[in-house]
């Protein structure tokens, strides 16, 4: 979001910002992998990634989200509790 916000880094405060965020998201990561498996790890960063995102995007900036979109969306919430029942 911080990307989207720096509009190809003409706000430079925002396109830092979306870089040390990245930076975060994998030191977390990193810390993920050391109490859990690394598929289940990688699965859950991605999908909790892609879910957070939408959820903000519709928030902060109007993001439409058709029918199948929201199928999408409860898959992976779905298939994040599967693997958290694991």
């Amino acid at each position: 979001m911080c990307l989207k916000k720096s509009q190809g880094f003409k706000y430079k405060l925002y396109g830092f910002l979306a870089i040390s965020l990245v930076g975060f998201a994998f030191l977390c990561l990193a810390y993920a992998i050391s109490i859990m498996d690394l598929s289940i790890a990688y699965a859950l960063f991605g999908a909790c990634g892609l879910l957070l995102t939408t959820i903000i995007d519709k928030l902060f900036f109007g993001l439409r989200i058709k029918p199948l979109g929201i199928i999408g969306l409860m898959t992976m919430i779905t298939g994040i509790v599967l693997i958290k029942m694991i």
